[in-house]
């Protein structure tokens, strides 16, 4: 018997969810919470998980913010994250947190023993929107001529890669957040990308190649 637990903030979800798992032999629901502090509120104290499906965006805790804590508690279970939420930031935030899966929520809900069922036999469940996000991520970084940033642009995603926030990147640069804001757009026009990860992913990568030019 794989025990499954859904943590998730859409109540008819959540409730689709449990129902469909109920009615499939070798498959129980241990427990559906709405929110991170609920589910250990209520999950027993010896209680074990196999696979455990979590939001991210849940009232108090987040989905990602709780993921050190569930892998702990769970060193063995596969934590999938399920989100409306189609952002290779979150993508990575989560795997790096300890998620073994990221799947979008554009999915019959029927599906859902199909994909315990490929967990527990090895496979990875990411949806092939997130999937692309980590392809691209690996594949070796081209910035042309004509895309060189400047001075100011290539320090701001060298911030960002470290965390900063647009608010800290403003004050690092003596700047408006709406100025980081516009800037930030003309980085992505340049370089052909649409978020920032890909952005610091070009300029990190060029600088790591100008280093043994």
């Amino acid at each position: 018997m794989l025990n499954v637990a859904f943590i998730e903030a859409d109540m008819a979800f959540l409730y689709k969810l449990q129902e469909t798992i109920q009615l499939q032999p070798g498959l129980r629901c241990t427990i559906a919470a709405n929110s991170v502090e609920s589910f250990f509120e209520n999950f027993p104290t010896r209680g074990t998980l196999d696979v455990l499906f979590s939001d991210i965006q849940l009232p108090g805790k987040s989905g990602i913010e709780a993921l050190p804590v569930l892998r702990k508690r769970f060193p063995k279970a596969e934590i999938i994250m399920l989100t409306q939420l189609e952002d290779p930031a979150l993508l990575f935030q989560a795997l790096s947190a300890g998620a073994t899966g990221y799947l979008l929520k554009d999915f019959p809900v029927l599906k859902i023993t199909a994909y315990i069922q490929s967990l527990i036999q090895g496979q990875a469940l990411i949806s092939p929107k997130m999937a692309r996000h980590l392809i691209n991520y690996f594949r070796p970084a081209q910035v042309s001529e004509n895309s060189k940033l400047n001075a100011k642009e290539t320090q701001m995603l060298l911030l960002f890669g470290d965390g900063k926030s647009y608010k800290e990147t403003a004050e690092i640069l003596d700047m408006t957040v709406d100025g980081v804001k516009y800037y930030v757009k003309r980085i992505y026009s340049k370089l052909g990308v649409s978020n920032k990860i890909d952005a610091i992913r070009l300029v990190q990568s060029s600088q790591f190649a100008a280093s043994f030019a």
